[in-house]
């Protein structure tokens, strides 16, 4: 098993920052625990597909 390295643990961590950061705004605002977690998960994933596409494009191996 492959152990991760220092850019795979900081694109999770930074993407989990963003879901987060995307839930807390959506429970803020519409009070519903229920699409926080929606906004939460669809935040995390979005955040992590944006991170890694931009690093990509500047050229560093991803994945």
């Amino acid at each position: 098993m492959a152990t991760p390295d220092r850019l795979d643990i900081l694109i999770l961590f930074a993407s989990f920052l963003i879901g987060s950061a995307a839930g807390w705004w959506s429970r803020m605002h519409w009070g519903n625990s229920l699409v926080a977690v929606a906004a939460t998960l669809a935040g995390t994933v979005a955040g992590y597909c944006i991170i890694v596409a931009a690093l990509r494009a500047a050229g560093h191996p991803v994945g």
